[in-house]
């Protein structure tokens, strides 16, 4: 019977190996961030029909932008889908800007974005 030397290499113990790297402390989640939105029902009035446009029965949606700062002003307002009617849309970007606005947020603190909606001009 052939007799066979094993020779054993020491390895440190896992623990003690972990105990000299440093983790880092865990990241606290991230808050979602949320868009800049009109505050509905907050209109004191519907933009008001330009007379020419109502005669004429005229109708059409316009898609506007507003920039809204971090204290829910509105900063800027800009049409980016003509309704096809420059008095509809001019109607619709000056009327809807004196509405409240919610800022948007980043890590729950309030930031300037835009907001964007479209308003739709029906008989």
């Amino acid at each position: 019977m052939e007799h066979r030397t094993l020779s054993l290499v020491m390895l440190p113990p896992l623990l003690a190996t972990l105990a000299g790297c440093a983790t880092a402390p865990a990241a606290p989640p991230a808050i979602a961030a949320t868009p800049a939105a009109i505050v509905f029902g907050s209109c004191p009035q519907k933009p008001a029909w330009p007379e020419a446009a109502q005669r004429e029965r005229r109708q059409g949606s316009v898609g506007l932008a507003f920039l809204v700062g971090p204290d829910n002003a509105v900063l800027d307002a800009k049409v980016k889908a003509s309704s096809g009617h420059a008095d509809l849309d001019e109607a619709a970007r000056t009327g809807l800007a004196k509405c409240k606005f919610k800022a948007a947020t980043q890590n729950g603190q309030p930031v300037r974005d835009w907001a964007e909606l479209k308003y739709v001009w029906t008989l």
